[in-house]
């Protein structure tokens, strides 16, 4: 028996320039099954029109091929039993064409009178420009990420689709990993099928538990910091899966790659809060200690003091020994096995070449509580002393 789908009304479209090139460039006598109107939509192409081309591209079939893939895809999409479409999103290459794709696609559906869409829009995604292939790889389907990730945090999940159809394949296999991660549903056309093929969510779930243990390294990544083979140290296999690896000035650096970006937004679109990790009254708390058996860096105490108090889904926190400072990497969080091979969370703080570290007891104690706590805790304090 299938389960029933929940209702989608928004649409996320990756767009491509096949309309410009593929269709409209090439539009001529010549052309197979050519519209009545077909020397007006080449005539406001050819004189960058973008409005009017729109306006004449609303008078021909939107299953025909001239149409583009954006326009066919969503025309089939819309059919779908699982799917009313009250908004599109398109997103756009960092180019000329990529813009201007954009604006025909913008004018064209807010002028569907019979779609009775409530928003059309399109965005560029910085960086997403083939012409510059080191930035599009390390910069720009990154930003393809991000640039989804701000409409899933405005728009529940479970209301949204992507269509991949349109731009360049490395765009389409991050769509389809956006959706297997969040159970999104995602639609593809090949130019060669006759219909569309849809991804509908796996039931697979991502090994969180890496964020945890590696929440502070992954957080400056995810803020734009590179590191060398050295600087990373010893690492977990899984953890190579998130970097890639450029040459700056003649040196292997390592940074976060899409994969790592997607890894990171649906880990938060999934658990953007823990219910059972509730606020505590101040009856179920204890001020954090601290012993005595070494120095502390200065303002370590009033840093643990103030990460208690602004968190009252902290119980507590005290210090923890430690063997050598080596390990010790300024302000961070994150999750480790204690002697005992149970998880605990540590934070960490070094100034000066001085450091220490203190263990923080949460109101819930599972993994994912952990993580959680381990992930926001770095986005609000996380500083490299």
């Amino acid at each position: 028996m299938k389960s029933r789908q929940p209702m989608r009304n928004t649409l996320i479209c990756t767009v491509g320039t096949s309309l410009f090139y593929g269709n409209l460039k090439p539009l001529s006598e010549n052309t197979i099954h050519k519209p009545e109107n077909w020397k007006k939509i080449k005539a406001h192409f050819d004189h960058q029109e973008w409005g009017a081309v729109a306006k004449e591209l609303l008078q021909v079939d939107p299953s025909q091929r001239l149409c583009g893939a954006e326009i066919n895809t969503i025309e089939e999409v819309r059919k779908k039993e699982f799917i009313h479409l009250e908004n599109i999103f398109f997103l756009v290459s960092d180019t000329e064409d990529g813009r201007n794709t954009g604006k025909v696609l913008k004018h064209y559906f807010e002028n569907r009178q019979d779609l009775k869409l409530k928003q059309v829009d399109f965005e560029v995604v910085e960086d997403l420009d083939d012409q510059d292939p080191r930035k599009f790889k390390t910069a720009g389907l990154k930003n393809l990420v991000r640039k989804i990730g701000e409409y899933l945090s405005r728009i529940s999940t479970q209301h949204i689709a992507i269509d991949a159809t349109g731009g360049y394949k490395a765009q389409i296999a991050v769509a389809l990993l956006i959706g297997q991660a969040l159970d999104i549903p995602v639609f593809y056309k090949h130019e060669r099928f006759s219909e569309i093929i849809d991804f509908p969510p796996l039931p697979v779930m991502m090994d969180y538990d890496i964020l945890g243990r590696n929440a502070a390294l992954l957080h400056d990544m995810e803020c734009g910091k590179t590191f060398t083979r050295s600087e990373l140290g010893e690492m977990e296999d899984k953890l190579t899966l998130f970097f890639t690896d450029v040459e700056v000035d003649g040196e292997t650096m390592y940074e976060l790659n899409a994969i790592g970006q997607i890894y990171l937004m649906s880990f938060r679109q999934r658990f953007n809060y823990i219910p059972e990790l509730k606020p505590l009254d101040t009856d179920q708390r204890k001020s954090p200690t601290f012993g005595n058996d070494h120095h502390f860096p200065s303002d370590f105490k009033s840093f643990v003091q103030k990460v208690w108090e602004e968190n009252r889904w902290i119980q507590t926190c005290w210090t923890v020994p430690y063997a050598g400072q080596k390990g010790i990497q300024g302000i961070g969080f994150h999750v480790q096995k204690d002697n005992s091979d149970h998880d605990i969370l540590v934070g960490s703080y070094k100034i000066k070449n001085f450091g220490a570290r203190f263990q923080i007891h949460l109101s819930d104690e599972r993994k994912e509580s952990l993580n959680w706590a381990a992930d926001t805790l770095n986005q609000k304090y996380r500083q490299k002393k």
